[in-house]
């Protein structure tokens, strides 16, 4: 369900309205992805939904108000996946080790974070996708939640669909097997995939894509694949990073002399690099910043 931060996105089709306090709406203009508060000052959501945005530039609803955050930090090894059927379209992409943490200024204290699951779902169970926003492929985003509910399939099956974009030890692949066929759309991205442990709802995925890998629409299956939480535990639940993922704060560009301005990074210490790739009036200045906290980056012409 890729989306960039300045786009409006989606949500669940033919979903049921659904309560979970401790889910959390992007905004930039309106609702764009979806999240989890995990901890007091930690909200869980996909990385291609946070990758580059500087603090502030969207708002981070928790428990109906707007919450400041000061940064972001996902996996250094957070990858898109081009589309067979689409290469060049970005919102057509799939991705691996699509999880980020949105790190708050303070902590949330009149909401309870949403626990992670720490066993894997299994084949077959029961799991439960909620999301706010499109409800079809035509629709307005929606002003509650909504919930999808789905069962886990077994990683053959999911590969017979999507091929060589999934990764089965990372991606959890979910579908309602009923004939409701309800599923997340473009723009959940970020939301929580639930299993219930010990009575409890707990997190085990974070949704990422599906269908528009094949250019389908919303509500055309075949099925929706998360990020696992459970590989990425470490990474969401242990010790900030000692610098925040990067954002450009002036933008890069290609100046009229035809050089390569790297533009300005934050945070400090980030470490800038330009390429440049193509020919002729196709050439492009590639621009990398990378901390530990992960990477960005910025095409000009």
């Amino acid at each position: 369900m890729l989306a960039s931060v300045l786009l409006a996105s989606a949500s669940i089709f033919h979903g049921t309205p659904a309560e979970l306090p401790a889910f959390v709406s992007l905004s930039q203009g309106g609702h764009f992805c979806g999240g989890s508060l995990i901890a007091p000052d930690r909200v869980l959501t996909a990385a291609h939904c946070v990758q580059g945005a500087r603090p502030g530039s969207f708002r981070v609803i928790v428990g109906g108000r707007a919450r400041a955050w000061r940064g972001t930090y996902f996996s250094e090894r957070y990858r898109v996946i081009p589309s067979p059927v689409a290469p060049e379209d970005v919102n057509a992409s799939a991705a691996v080790r699509d999880v980020a943490v949105i790190v708050l200024r303070r902590p949330v204290t009149d909401v309870a974070p949403l626990p992670l699951a720490t066993t894997a779902p299994a084949d077959g169970e029961a799991t439960v996708t909620i999301g706010r926003g499109m409800t079809g492929p035509a629709s307005d985003v929606s002003d509650a939640p909504r919930s999808a509910n789905q069962q886990v399939l077994p990683a053959a099956t999911c590969k017979g669909y999507f091929k060589r974009l999934l990764a089965p030890s990372l991606h959890l692949c979910t579908q309602d097997p009923t004939a409701n066929k309800a599923q997340a759309c473009p723009g959940d991205s970020g939301s929580p995939v639930l299993v219930t442990r010990e009575g409890v709802l707990q997190q085990a995925g974070v949704v990422s894509w599906g269908g528009e890998t094949q250019r389908r629409l919303c509500g055309e299956g075949p099925a929706d694949v998360a990020e696992r939480v459970l590989p990425h535990l470490a990474l969401l639940t242990g010790p900030l990073p000692e610098r925040l993922a990067p954002y450009a704060i002036r933008t890069p560009r290609v100046t009229p002399a035809g050089r390569c301005d790297r533009g300005r990074w934050g945070p400090a210490g980030a470490k800038v690099r330009a390429r440049w790739t193509g020919r002729g009036s196709q050439r492009t200045c590639v621009i990398t910043a990378r901390t530990a906290g992960g990477w960005s980056d910025y095409s000009a012409r």
